[in-house]
C-alpha cells in the first residue's frame, strides 16, 4: 500500500461532497468494490480520491460503516476499510504524525496491492533511492499501532507480519484472501 494523501484528518466521510457519476471512470465503483468480499462491499460507501491524493468525494453513500476506494498511486489497488480503519489510513496518507483512530480498524485488499521495499526486505512508507515496488497478494489488515517487539516478523516473508515497523503506522498484515473468509 503506497502512502498518499487521502483525507484531511478528522474529516467525516458523510460530510464530503458527492461526485456525479460522470466525473469518474464508469467502472470506478465496480473496481473499488473488489477490495472486499461482496458481503461488505455491496453496502459500503464508495469514495473517489482525486489524482493529487488530497480530496475525497463520496460517489455512493454506504449503510454498513465501510468505505471502498482505489489507491491513487497508479496501481489503483482497491481497498475497503471500516470507520476506524479509514481514519487510520487517512491519517497516514495525509502525513499526520500518528494515527488518531480510537480503536482498532480493519481494511481489506482482496485484489492485493503494492508496497515499497528496500534491498534487504524492509518495507517502507515511501519510495527511496534503492526501493522497488513489490506486489502483495490478497490480504487484510488490522490497523492499530503494533509494537515490533511482539515477536512477529517485520518483513513480508510469511502469512502475517508487521508492516511499517518502527513507525507510528506499524500495523498487522495478514496475507489471506479476504474473499475466503466467512463474514
Amino acid at each position: 500500500m503506497r502512502m498518499l494523501s487521502l483525507l484531511g484528518s478528522g474529516i467525516a466521510l458523510a460530510a464530503l461532497p458527492t461526485l456525479a457519476v460522470a466525473q469518474i471512470p464508469p467502472d470506478f465503483a465496480r473496481k473499488a468494490q473488489m477490495g472486499a468480499p461482496a458481503t461488505i462491499s455491496a453496502n459500503a460507501a464508495i469514495a473517489h480520491i482525486d489524482a493529487a491524493g488530497k480530496a475525497v468525494h463520496v460517489v455512493r453513500q454506504g449503510t454498513n460503516g465501510f468505505t471502498c476506494s482505489l489507491i491513487p498511486d497508479g496501481s489503483d489497488a482497491p481497498f475497503c476499510a471500516d470507520a476506524q480503519g479509514w481514519q487510520f489510513l487517512a491519517d497516514a496518507f495525509t502525513g499526520q504524525p500518528k494515527p488518531t483512530s480510537t480503536a482498532p480498524g480493519i481494511a481489506y485488499m482482496a485484489a492485493g496491492g503494492m508496497h515499497y521495499e528496500t534491498p534487504d526486505g524492509e518495507i517502507v512508507m515511501a519510495p527511496g533511492a534503492n526501493t522497488k515496488m513489490v506486489q502483495e497478494p490478497p490480504h487484510w489488515m488490522l490497523l492499530w499501532p503494533m509494537d515490533a517487539t511482539s515477536g512477529l516478523p517485520t518483513k513480508a516473508t510469511g502469512a502475517t507480519y508487521i508492516m511499517f515497523a518502527g513507525t507510528p503506522y506499524a500495523h498487522l498484515m495478514i496475507y489471506q484472501d479476504p474473499t475466503t473468509l466467512k463474514l
